[in-house]
């Protein structure tokens, strides 16, 4: 297909060193001013990260990391229809630093901050102005640092998508391959090779201690070399610049090993690409680069791409290798380090279920949720990303701007259409939003026109302020309260107080964390997170007779006849405990340990 002039000049133009001097931030500012964004993102994502309840969600994915962290053993299931990668990367953290709420947590925090520096890298496509400024609303997002603070798939999805499209780029653009990306591609080797020789290493040493640690010091010390060969293999080919490519690769096959959405996202990708080169075939350049305009997008282009891929064997080359990063990773994961064939197949079948769950859960919110949740929650992006579209769109020259805001609309116009919501599903689309809403702030801040950069200045700073007051008052003020966009049936911070209240007793007891209950309750996620050390903590979901256990946790209203006529005979009752909106439950105390407790409350509050 014949390529148009625009597109034949751009290969053959060399990039200007620099384009704007007056205009940007200096060095020393920007970087600076990262900086302070990055510090600002790690304070949200990383601050009390237990005040705030597990999801029913949460408790179940820390159900699935509890039995992996202390049996060793995960198995698929398409019935969960969610990806073993959040495990996988929990159970790092929780190796680590204890199998508890902040730690898990941190394991998705840590990528949401990561989110917000990998836009910092697109000053050259977005203007430095605007990756400071998409940084920032990433940084402040009500949703991205919420969904950051959830033990739950939706961020290192987020991250991934991210992910693949600078690696993409970096690629497009022949880049030579820097420390982070070398030092993405070791870390993903380690990944790849570690687990299983671990397996093996157990596999062989059977029941010897001694044994098992010698041969894990073995694998491990031949896996270091063994990576550093490929690493030094992949740097010599051509400065290496493929290792982007396969970066690329990698996060494909782990956003499907992460979530089944991921087909949507690389679907809106691809047709966004399509868009941006059709458009500038018919609308072409419409204003020429001027003195302020330092964005350098122009090798961006479907020529570049395949120029990048080499020829020959080359091309053959980096094409096999991205495949078998696909397939191994694909495969890796799914089997559980291959522990569990059975998990491959199973990962297909999981489509079939989502195809029915997508047209029938989570439909009660209204075909147009999303645009009502953005313009309750997030207002200013979807303000700000609406208009860095459209001037990209009007000038026609500015690649990733364009593909930003195709990316964005995209998404979020196959979510409307599609009947499920979640909250949490917003976040794919938003992503793109702020990165758009960073060259809408950059293209007004670099204009000739001094209005239109008053203009720019209080949309930033109005824009930052609101954005900051709603991230607060969301995530350390109500972030219980169902009225708010990202509260989705979550539990309540009465239910903290249920648990404080159960340890107590138990600690009276005398048996700690061996004592006794009986969970009667049809509802109880995710008391089995809080309970996962309690050893007779028996999770029934219905009455059953007294056994004599030290306490009972029974559901409010439901079950209220049958507590009395079964219970009040050898039980108090001490207390109703919000769950989640609608679910109350309620804690029942054995007489005599109720007693000891008043009891021991007296004494410790008798006047001295």
């Amino acid at each position: 297909m014949k390529k148009s002039k625009t597109e034949t000049k751009s290969v053959a133009e060399p990039r200007p060193e620099e384009r704007v001097a007056d205009a940007a931030p200096s060095d020393r500012i920007w970087l600076v001013s990262c900086l302070v964004i990055a510090a600002i993102a790690i304070f949200l994502r990383f601050y009390d990260l237990a005040l705030k309840p597990f999801h029913h969600d949460e408790g179940v994915n820390g159900f699935f990391l509890t039995t992996l962290f202390r049996d060793g053993i995960y198995k698929y299931d398409p019935a969960n229809y969610h990806g073993p990668t959040l495990y996988y990367i929990a159970l790092a953290f929780a190796k680590a630093f204890g199998l508890e709420s902040v730690p898990i947590r941190a394991s998705v925090a840590v990528f949401g901050v990561l989110i917000v520096i990998m836009a910092m890298f697109l000053q050259r496509y977005i203007g430095r102005v605007g990756s400071l400024f998409a940084a920032l609303l990433l940084a402040l997002s009500p949703g991205m640092v919420f969904i950051s603070r959830y033990f739950i798939h939706e961020i290192f999805f987020v991250f991934l998508s991210f992910a693949m499209v600078l690696s993409m780029v970096y690629f497009i653009e022949r880049q030579k391959a820097g420390m982070i990306a070398i030092g993405s591609a070791a870390l993903l080797l380690l990944v790849c090779f570690l687990p299983s020789t671990l397996n093996f290493a157990g596999y062989l040493s059977g029941p010897n201690s001694t044994a098992l640690w010698a041969f894990r010091a073995g694998f491990f010390i031949g896996e270091l070399v063994l990576t550093i060969i490929v690493i030094r293999m992949l740097m010599a080919w051509n400065d290496g610049r493929p290792v982007y490519f396969i970066l690329a690769a990698a996060c494909i096959s782990l956003m499907f090993a992460t979530k089944e959405t991921a087909f949507i996202t690389l679907g809106t990708f691809a047709i966004a690409c399509v868009c941006v080169w059709m458009w500038r075939r018919i609308y072409g350049e419409r204003g020429a680069a001027g003195e302020f305009d330092a964005i350098d997008d122009a090798r961006l282009t479907w020529l570049n791409f395949f120029a990048a891929l080499g020829t020959g064997a080359d091309r053959i080359l980096i094409l096999v290798a991205a495949a078998a990063a696909v397939i191994y990773l694909f495969v890796l994961f799914f089997s559980s380090f291959f522990t569990y064939p059975e998990g491959v197949k199973s990962a297909f079948e999981a489509y079939a279920i989502w195809t029915k769950t997508g047209s029938k859960d989570h439909t009660q919110n209204g075909r147009w949720a999303y645009l009502e949740w953005g313009f309750e929650s997030e207002a200013p992006i979807f303000v700000l990303s609406a208009i860095g579209t459209l001037i990209a769109l009007a000038k026609a020259r500015h690649r990733f701007a364009m593909f930003s805001g195709f990316w964005a609309f995209g998404l979020l116009a196959a979510y409307t259409i599609i009947p499920y919501k979640t909250p949490w599903l917003a976040l794919s689309f938003l992503l793109p939003m702020c990165l758009a809403s960073g060259y809408a702030i950059n293209e007004l801040w670099v204009s000739k026109n001094s209005s239109l950069r008053i203009v720019a200045g209080l949309l930033a700073i109005g824009s930052a302020a609101i954005m900051s007051y709603q991230a607060y008052d969301l995530n350390f003020v109500r972030y219980d309260d169902e009225s708010t966009t990202y509260v989705y049936a979550h539990t309540k911070r009465e239910f903290l107080d249920l648990m404080k209240q159960i340890d107590h007793y138990a600690e009276i007891s005398g048996k700690g964390k061996d004592a006794k209950i009986d969970i009667v309750s049809p509802d109880y996620w995710p008391m089995v997170w809080y309970t996962k050390d309690y050893k007779e903590a028996i999770y029934h979901g219905h009455m059953i007779d007294p056994d004599n256990a030290e306490m009972v946790v029974a559901k409010k209203d439901e079950q209220d006849a049958e507590i009395i006529r079964m219970y009040s005979a050898k039980y108090v009752y001490t207390g109703i405990y919000a769950l989640r909106p609608g679910v109350d439950l309620v804690l029942l105390v054995r007489k005599d340990l109720a007693e000891n407790g008043m009891e021991l409350y007296r004494l410790n509050n008798a006047p001295k």
